[in-house]
Parts: C-alpha cells; sequence; structure tokens
C-alpha cells in the first residue's frame, strides 16, 4: 500500500523527529512532552479542549512512511521506514540521541575516512595561489575564465567528485560573436569552482557565453534591443547559503549588443564552516538575472564547503548520490515589457536543497525607486515546508470550516504564515503600495517551495482596512514555482542520470493570454460513481458552455487525451488547443497516491495530477486553467520535481493555474467561477481585467468579523501566475 511519505533528517534529535510526527498526529502517548506540547499548542489556538484536540488530530501510524534523508560527506543517501517502527525506537530513546544512530543508519562497508593532504600537491598552473594564511585555501587571480581550481590528488581518497575546473570552454577560447542590434542570442555564464573549503575566497563569474557551458544546462537566452540602445542593462544577483560575499549579492551586467559575450561580473565569496555532523556543507549556487526590475531567468550549479583545515572523505563512494553528480540547471530567460513587471517580486530559493528542512532564503525586487533591503534573508518555517502547510494550515481549515471558529483558526493561520516571511518584506510592500496609490500594488511570488500558502499571510495593519487584512485580499498576487533551480536528490529518482531542458514553464509567467476557445469538463456524478453529485457545477459548466460557446467535455480519459494532446474538435471543426480550460468537480487530496492531489472524473475513477505534466501546450499557447474542486491547488513535489496540479500544469505548458486549497462550498464556488469568467473574459469583447484584482475582490467577500458564519471559501483559492495577466478574447 502506498503511504503518505514524512520527510526526516538522520541528523535530527529524537525530540525533534517526534516534534515533527506529532504534527501529523502520530504519537504513541499523549503524554510525550513533543506530543503534549503541540497538542496543548494547538488547543490554546483554536480555544478547543486538550482531550478533544487530541482526538481530533490523532492518525494511524500506518497510513505513513518516513523517508529519511542522511547527508554521508558529499553524498546524499535515502533510507524508506515505516513510521510504526520509528516511533517504538523514539519512544526507547534518549531526547538528545540522533535519528541516525538510533536506526542504526551506518553503511555496512564505509571504511574510515582519509585525511586530504594539506597544502594540496598542486599542478603548475598560471593563475592559482596558495594562501599562506589557511592551509588548503585556494584563490583565483587574473581572469576567472581562463583559471582553474586544483583538484585533490587520486591517492587522498578525496571524493567530493573530484573538484572541477572553472570551464575553459567557449567563453574563454572563441571570441564572442558579433550579433544584430535587434536581437542577442546567448547562454547563461556560470563559472566558479565546485569544492571551496571555509574561509578561503573564490570567485564566481557570471555573464553570457557564445555556447552552452557543460555545467550550466537550459534554453538560449533571446535579448529583444530597444532601437538605438547601444547597451542592456541586466542586474544578476547570486543566492547561495554557507558562505559570505563581502562584496555584496549583487552586480550590473553592461551588455554590449555586438559582442554580448564579452560581458561579465564577478562575485567574490567567502565559505563559512559546516554547521552539523558532517565536514562539508552542500549547498547550490544560483543566479538570477533581472531586467526592468523582474527576475527573468535563473541559473545553478552544485557548490560544496569544506571545513578549513582536517577535512577528510571516505576511500569508498559508491554509496548514495553524489551532491556533485546532479545537473545544474537553467530556466529559459524571457526578458519581459516594463509594464507588465509587478511591482514587487519575492523570491524565496532553496539552495541546500534539503526537504527534510525549513529553511529557505528570500530576495525582493522592484523596479520602483525606493528604499528597500533585498537580502539575502533567511525564512525558518520550523518544520519542513510540507509539514508546516498541513498541520498548521490545511488541517486546521479542514476541522473547522462549517464552524464559526474558522475566522479565529484563519486569523491565527494567517499570523503564523506572516510570521514566517522576513519583516523587510512587508516593509517593501508598504512602501510599493505608497508609490503605486490608489491602486493596489502587484505582488509575484517566485518560490520553491511548493506547499506554504503565502496568500494568507495577514497584514496588520492592512493597506486597505475596507478588505480582509490577508496578503491575497490586499494586493494583486500571483505565484510562480521558481524553476531553473536544479533538482533536489530525492528519495526516488536518479538525478545525476537525466539531463533536464527546463523549457516549461518559462522563469517568468506570461502577461497576457489570447483566448480563443474555452474548454469546459464537468463531473456529471451518478450514485454508481459513489461521489455525491454537484447541481450547482453542473449548472456552472453548462452557463459557461453557452456563454462563451465552449467545447464541452466529458469528464472521462479520452476526452481528456483530446484536450492535452491538442485535438479538440467543435462545430464540426477541427480547433487543436484550447485558451482556456475549466473544470467543474469533485476534487481531493489523497496522500496514499504517489501524486497526493486528484480529480474525479464522472465515474468516480481518480485523475492524477501527473497526466498534465504530458499536455502539448507552451510558447505561443499557454491557456488558463481554473480547476474548481477541492484541494487541488495544493503544490507538491515529484522524484524532487514541482508536482501537484499546480507543477504539472505548468510543465505542461499552461500559463496560469486556479485552484482551492481546501473543501470549497459547491453553491459558492460556482458562484465564485461565474464571476470570475464574466470579469476575466467579457463575452461582449470587452477588455477583460487582471485576473489577480478579481480574486482580490472575491477574497474581500469572505465575511470575518460578522454575526454571520464567515465562508473559507473565498479564501481558498490560490493563482500561479502572473498578477497582471489579462485575457484576450480573440473572436
Amino acid at each position: 500500500m502506498l503511504r503518505e511519505s514524512i520527510v526526516l533528517d538522520a541528523a535530527m534529535s529524537i525530540s525533534s523527529v517526534r516534534a515533527r510526527l506529532a504534527r501529523y498526529g502520530l504519537w504513541l502517548d499523549t503524554q510525550q512532552p513533543e506530543a503534549h506540547a503541540w497538542i496543548a499548542e494547538t488547543a490554546k489556538r483554536f480555544s478547543v479542549r486538550f482531550d478533544d484536540t487530541a482526538r481530533r488530530l490523532s492518525r494511524d501510524p500506518s497510513g505513513f512512511g518516513a523517508a529519511i534523508r542522511r547527508q554521508w560527506y558529499a553524498n546524499v543517501l535515502w533510507y524508506s521506514r515505516s513510521v510504526d517502527d520509528v516511533l517504538r525506537a523514539c519512544a526507547r530513546a534518549a531526547p538528545g540521541d540522533t535519528l541516525l544512530d538510533v536506526l542504526g543508519l551506518h553503511e555496512h562497508d564505509s571504511r574510515p575516512p582519509l585525511p586530504v593532504p594539506t597544502p594540496w600537491h598542486l599542478p603548475e598552473q598560471e593563475g592559482v595561489e596558495i594562501s599562506g594564511s589557511t592551509p588548503g585555501a585556494m584563490s583565483v587571480r587574473g581572469d576567472p575564465a581562463t583559471s582553474s581550481v586544483p583538484s585533490a590528488p587520486p591517492s587522498s581518497g578525496f571524493d567530493i567528485g573530484a573538484v572541477r575546473s572553472i570551464p575553459r570552454g567557449p567563453t574563454a577560447t572563441k571570441p564572442p560573436t558579433p550579433s544584430p542590434a535587434a536581437d542577442i542570442r546567448a547562454w547563461p555564464r556560470l563559472d566558479a569552482p565546485d569544492y571551496s573549503p571555509a574561509h578561503a575566497p573564490f570567485d564566481v563569474v557570471v555573464g553570457l557565453s557564445a555556447e552552452q557551458q557543460a555545467h550550466v544546462l537550459g534554453s538560449q537566452i533571446r535579448i529583444a534591443v530597444p532601437a538605438g540602445a547601444t547597451s542592456v542593462d541586466v542586474t544578476v544577483e547570486l543566492i547561495t547559503d554557507g558562505v559570505e560575499a563581502p562584496d555584496g549579492w549583487t552586480r550590473v551586467l553592461h551588455i554590449d549588443p555586438a559582442a554580448p559575450t564579452a560581458a561579465h561580473v564577478i562575485i567574490r565569496l567567502v565559505g563559512r564552516d559546516p554547521e552539523g555532523p558532517e565536514p562539508v556543507h552542500l549547498t547550490m549556487l544560483e543566479v538570477r538575472y533581472i531586467f526592468a526590475g523582474a527576475i527573468c531567468g535563473t541559473a545553478s550549479r552544485p557548490l560544496v564547503i569544506g571545513q578549513a583545515s582536517d577535512l577528510a572523505m571516505p576511500a569508498q563512494a559508491g554509496l548514495g548520490m553524489p551532491w556533485l553528480a546532479q545537473p545544474a540547471t537553467v530556466a529559459a530567460l524571457v526578458f519581459t515589457s516594463e509594464d507588465t513587471v509587478a511591482d514587487l517580486t519575492i523570491e524565496i530559493a532553496k539552495p541546500d536543497r534539503n526537504d527534510a528542512n525549513g529553511r529557505y532564503v528570500c530576495r525582493l525586487t522592484s523596479p520602483h525607486d525606493i528604499p528597500i533591503d533585498a537580502g539575502p534573508h533567511d525564512i525558518d518555517l520550523g518544520d519542513d515546508a510540507k509539514t508546516f502547510a498541513k498541520s498548521s494550515v490545511i488541517e486546521p481549515v479542514r476541522q473547522y470550516a462549517g464552524d464559526a471558529i474558522i475566522e479565529n483558526a484563519l486569523s491565527a493561520i494567517g499570523d503564523l504564515v506572516a510570521e514566517k516571511l522576513p519583516s523587510a518584506a512587508f516593509d517593501a510592500l508598504r512602501e510599493v503600495a505608497k508609490r503605486v496609490a490608489p491602486a493596489p500594488p502587484a505582488v509575484l511570488i517566485v518560490s520553491a517551495d511548493p506547499y506554504v500558502p503565502w496568500e494568507l499571510a495577514r497584514l496588520q495593519p492592512p493597506l486597505d482596512a475596507t478588505r480582509p487584512p490577508y496578503l491575497g485580499a490586499q494586493t494583486l498576487l500571483g505565484r510562480w514555482l521558481r524553476c531553473g533551480a536544479g533538482p533536489s536528490l530525492s528519495p526516488a529518482g536518479s538525478a545525476a542520470s537525466t539531463v533536464i531542458r527546463l523549457e516549461k514553464p518559462p522563469a517568468q509567467p506570461p502577461a497576457a493570454i489570447s483566448v480563443h476557445d474555452m474548454a469546459v469538463m464537468a463531473g456529471l456524478y451518478k450514485a454508481e460513481s459513489g461521489l455525491k453529485r454537484l447541481p450547482a457545477a453542473e449548472n456552472e459548466a453548462a452557463t459557461l458552455v453557452q456563454n462563451y460557446d465552449a467545447v464541452p467535455l466529458a469528464a472521462s480519459t479520452q476526452a481528456l487525451k483530446q484536450l492535452l494532446d491538442k485535438t479538440l474538435e467543435h462545430g464540426f471543426k477541427r480547433i487543436g488547443g484550447a485558451g482556456a480550460v475549466h473544470f467543474a468537480g469533485h476534487g481531493e487530496f489523497d496522500p496514499s497516491r504517489p501524486d497526493a492531489a486528484v480529480l474525479f472524473l464522472s465515474d468516480g475513477n481518480p485523475l492524477s495530477s501527473l497526466l498534465f505534466r504530458s499536455a502539448q501546450y507552451g510558447g505561443e499557447q499557454q491557456p488558463i486553467l481554473f480547476l474548481n474542486a477541492c484541494m487541488i491547488g495544493i503544490g507538491g513535489t515529484l522524484l524532487g520535481d514541482m508536482g501537484g496540479f499546480p507543477g504539472n500544469c505548468l510543465r505542461g505548458g499552461f500559463g496560469g493555474v486556479l485552484g482551492a486549497l481546501w473543501e470549497v462550498d459547491d453553491v459558492v464556488a460556482a458562484q465564485i467561477a461565474l464571476e470570475f469568467w464574466r470579469r476575466a473574459l467579457p463575452v461582449d469583447g470587452a477588455e477583460g481585467e487582471p485576473v489577480a484584482a478579481i480574486l482580490r475582490d472575491l477574497r474581500a467577500k469572505y465575511s470575518g468579523g460578522t454575526t454571520n458564519i464567515p465562508v473559507p471559501t473565498y479564501l481558498a483559492y490560490v493563482y500561479y501566475g502572473h498578477p497582471r495577466l489579462k485575457l484576450q478574447r480573440q473572436m
């Protein structure tokens, strides 16, 4: 039986493991300190008795499995254990013991580590020097593009993947190829060593390359140069963790359209001492390119920071996934026009790729000339993102959705989510709001985290006191999944054996989508399906078909295939793909399934979000998709990549996705859908309103603070897409 996976780290203390499992409702005894603390905290937050709270939270451990991540020097290993076994092992252990020792996760064939000789024997190379103050330290002088970093000798047992040289590829040996001023075509350039000892400065070179670099994979950059312009300025910002940037994280790349690959900038970094039991810290170097205040693309490559001295690595390294073996990736770099740029972009990155912790790095970007602390800012969710979102957000809403206490629950959740964002983000938001007033600010959240509903962050005081204080009701808010950051080394799949080209989705969501044809799929559930009939959803679908002369699709696999393959027919004509897609029916977040979130077809069979990954959209046709069903807005991961309906639909080439984070009221959901399409795609051919503006108004209908029970359905919808996205009707 497939079970929901709870991610743990082998280095976690037993007390931390117990606390995480308690957040899933898993314990052997409610008086166990960690379980008691969680139950008591939840009971206090929602004003419910301890025993009642424990009963509501408690879950059967047989429905869960534990995926345990272990860093073994510069390799990552995964173990699978039943949660019941983990609970019983933890019950017998001391709180300060580690999961590694308690479960005996020690490889039978591991050998004692061998020290790396210091200083290393270096070949005769121009541009490399050894720092006399730090054994084994190195720095690059001269032109970093033509210099190399040393590799440890084979006899040392050092197996970090051998320290690769900074690429000597086409950026160093091939002269720049002139390009016409109207169109720059190049590849991202990201030169850096794979390994550096702590406290030893090293340089990262960022620019453009004439050809694709071996360790920086992805799409070619295309920049349309304004007429008469002799240069284009692109800001590059570096994001990583475990290192310092003494001279700052940001540089400006001055690109000459006639010789674009000649431009490069250098950012000097210094590694910090690794934390934790291992002598190395594993992270990713990520660079983002910014044009006119918009994040236009990212590139990455793995990095290992070692101890300043006494670095030791095992002689045997045939176990797990070497950190340096994972492919670096880059999202398509699409430079957008200034009038569509979000007023504030909040980017949330995860350089360590460790899903077992909730540590992220946040940077802020705005096209406005305002005081802003861009970061990087640290974010710590306390738990891993999945545990935090499930235990602190989704489950409480599910439990209290039909109760008057839902207002208290959403307020508490909003405060909790807001506490996780850096205060600089709210400072920047208020500065931006002043600049664009009386219009609401447009905010884009580009996040490596697919779980946390940042839309619910509660602003105190709000920007607009007449609206609910939640971020999604105060601003024009869009989300996008952070692409091009490289896959995490997950328990399933081998990143090393796969070359990933992130052509879908682009790094920046589209700001306009043309809609010539709409497709509407409705679940018509009969008694034999085992599902409750949804009359309001049926009427919702019928109304859309009538208003827009939409293609009616049965909720069947055959109809879905036509939609995904762009082989739709309507009115005796083949129309190919759709510009807008709407689904009305049942949905569920079922953790017993491999891809958790599912839609239900009319016959009652579940439809996995994975199928949407095969869609043939993208490029010139990136349709908007409204999935009006319960709980399909929840993100997820799949083989270390973005998953769930948001991730898989964006991978399939959809340009915008709307879905609900929790159960929604059928009648209210139908009203929301009809108002949304009426305003986004007027039937009279008038210009539609921005998608995020409509959702802002719909969220404002949440009736908290009245004598009536508030309706959480209005706050349930999450939107992945550009905050200024407008649909353009093509007749």
